[in-house]
């Protein structure tokens, strides 16, 4: 079985002492170094999936002190940015798929593929260009490849020759608020963004936000949603069509559903931008067993279709040894137990 390499070190640290969701800001997602091959920002830090923090509305979460909404409060805080969708319409969409579900995962063959295919429309690899190992029959089984700016240390213009002429979308960069990811402050990436615009308007795609999660230890800022502030408020001038974030939480959830601390925050970013959310990985970050996992991803996807904010939502992983019980994929073309529930579970895209 080929896995994801677990390049980045958990560091361990709490990034919100005394959250109530079981959750830490360690590591980060599995960026450049799961991308399977294909050109990204050449960087060896992804690897290990960053899990959030917070989860009631007193948990803080913030070095800067910012609430992040929790178990139902919405985030204090930093000003509303109110959907910053500065600077022109959006991309073109195409003929993109209305259905929600993607993966996160840069290995896959045809027979990987094929096996998804049942129920994910879409998928991402942190780089450019499709997987090797399905980059003449992806568009024949009938998934969408989404490709992703992953850092500073991409080529746009290699973005702007290289994506796939059938791809409707660009996702920016990956987690810029993590040291071992793309390790970009606010700033920075303001600064950095005129040239991935250019990309998206020169192609016609519609672009996504940087992609931000929790951080705990080596941080360019612990809070997404700060970061996200100070990113709009430094880039007054820049489009960004959709917000595009990772939540890793407990699976415990509360009230019944293993999902509802990742619900939170989704709710939290719905308060805080007007944006369509893409949640381009999420996972529960302390399963015990396959059974956990299975249960947080049941209440995960049945809400995450029902929501009509998020437009679309991506599994982290395929395959994966650095969150456990994650894998979709067992032996080459051979769906999990996870991975059929996830293909299995009801689309809203299926009854349209």
């Amino acid at each position: 079985m080929r896995q994801l390499i677990a390049l980045c070190a958990v560091s361990g640290l709490i990034a919100c002492s005394g959250s109530d969701d079981g959750s830490s800001g360690n590591g980060g997602s599995a960026g450049a170094g799961a991308s399977g091959g294909a050109q990204s920002a050449g960087s060896n830090s992804g690897g290990t999936a960053g899990t959030t923090n917070g989860g009631s509305g007193n948990s803080g979460g913030s070095s800067a002190g910012s609430g992040n909404g929790g178990a139902g409060g919405t985030a204090n805080g930093g000003s509303e940015s109110g959907g910053t969708q500065n600077g022109g319409a959006s991309g073109s969409a195409g003929n993109a798929s209305s259905c929600k579900r993607g993966v996160a995962y840069g290995y896959h063959s045809e027979a990987d593929m094929r096996a998804l295919s049942s129920g994910v429309s879409w998928w991402y690899n942190w780089a450019f260009e499709p997987d090797q190992g399905v980059r003449s029959s992806y568009a024949s089984i009938g998934l969408e490849y989404v490709p992703m700016v992953w850092g500073a240390g991409v080529s746009t213009s290699e973005v702007q020759s290289k994506a796939p002429s059938d791809s409707h979308t660009l996702l920016g960069f990956n987690e810029p608020n993590f040291g071992e990811q793309a390790n970009l402050s606010a700033a920075q990436a303001a600064a950095l963004w005129p040239g991935v615009q250019a990309v998206a308007d020169a192609r016609g795609f519609k672009l996504l936000s940087p992609a931000v999660n929790f951080c705990g230890g080596n941080c360019q800022e612990t809070d997404p949603f700060k970061y996200l502030d100070d990113f709009f408020s430094a880039c007054t001038n820049c489009r960004v069509d959709a917000i595009a974030v990772h939540i890793y939480v407990g699976c415990a959830g509360e009230n019944g559903n293993h999902a509802q601390w990742m619900i939170n925050h989704l709710k939290t970013y719905e308060s805080r931008f007007s944006q369509p959310i893409w949640l381009t990985e999420f996972a529960c970050s302390d399963a015990q067993n396959a059974d956990e996992q299975r249960a947080f991803l049941v209440d995960a996807v049945t809400y995450l279709e029902s929501d009509p904010r998020i437009e679309r939502y991506a599994w982290f992983a395929g395959r994966a040894n650095n969150v456990p019980h994650v894998d979709l994929l067992g032996a080459d073309g051979q769906l999990t137990p996870l991975g059929q529930a996830y293909v299995d579970a009801p689309r809203a895209c299926d009854s349209q």
